[in-house]
């Protein structure tokens, strides 16, 4: 298999300029007189806005800024920029030595999977699925027999189990809960063209007639271990993922999602945000039973 070489792991947000210095000194400190720096990732993780975060720190480097968009492809193809450019952040401020006047750092193309979600997704559905600021969890109740669904991407159904599980939301859809069986009926009405209140996906009939079908993901049995902690996330690749809270012996969940791709279950990242659930936030969508 494939073994990558992986010196350090740095959190950052480019948007906020949080960790991009600490980032920038750890890369001037590793990288060989000479050599060139290359961003590389998945489509729509914000590599070129981390090149614009490093030219902030720069002299002039508003004038070199690369773009950046919600729309994952936005960079076609290898954009160059002088290294000489980042001065601050990647050379010193007296300027790129003579070894490293002709090397550049390379914004490529993000590389696509299959497995996420947003791949299937339009410029408009995207602008409704994407994340662009910090998100605010939500907490909510999800009752044996029911379905949380965000939009047409993601649907956690508890099949089994206590009468009530406890969720964290992060994600940018709006959750919509509701009875399994009208879950069943909202989706076969997607895909029969209909408008419904799942959104993503957007469009006319044939978008909605054409939106990947959703599919059996995986089915995850769990204990929950703590009234007020989450115990497990389910994650939708691309959009989010749903923090599983509360007190249980045995519950049974099953996962849908677009062509049944891009859902896993992991230890929860943020264990300690729930806060008290309610059934009635204005964030919160119901259908009657």
């Amino acid at each position: 298999g494939l073994e990558l070489n992986i010196q350090a792991i740095h959190l950052v947000s480019a948007l906020k300029n949080l960790g991009v210095r600490e980032l920038a000194a750890d890369l001037t400190t590793r990288r060989r007189p000479g050599q060139n720096i290359y961003m590389v990732g998945r489509a729509n993780v914000g590599k070129s806005e981390l090149i614009n975060a490093l030219l902030r720190i720069s002299i002039g480097g508003s004038a070199h800024k690369v773009l950046a968009s919600h729309i994952p492809g936005t960079t076609m193809g290898l954009s160059g920029i002088p290294l000489r450019r980042f001065v601050k952040a990647l050379v010193p401020s007296s300027g790129a030595q003579s070894h490293d006047r002709q090397s550049y750092l390379y914004d490529t193309p993000g590389v696509f999977s299959n497995k996420s979600i947003i791949s299937y997704l339009t410029n408009e559905e995207l602008k409704l699925a994407v994340c662009r600021k910090r998100i605010k969890p939500f907490s909510f109740i999800l009752g044996l027999d029911q379905s949380l669904m965000l939009g047409g991407l993601g649907r956690i159904d508890l099949v089994e189990g206590p009468s009530r599980i406890f969720v964290t939301i992060y994600s940018n859809i709006r959750p919509h809960f509701t009875r399994i069986k009208r879950a069943d009926d909202l989706v076969e009405r997607m895909q029969a063209g209909e408008k419904t209140i799942l959104q993503p996906p957007v469009g006319d009939a044939e978008r909605l007639k054409w939106f990947p079908r959703q599919e059996l993901a995986l089915e995850h049995e769990f204990e929950g271990l703590h009234k007020q902690h989450a115990t497990i996330d389910v994650v939708f690749a691309g959009i989010g993922w749903v923090a599983i809270n509360g007190l249980f012996p045995r519950a049974k969940i099953r996962v849908f999602s677009p062509f049944g791709t891009g859902v896993c279950v992991r230890p929860p990242m943020m264990p300690f945000e729930f806060k008290q659930a309610s059934p009635h936030m204005s964030s919160q969508r119901k259908t009657p039973s």
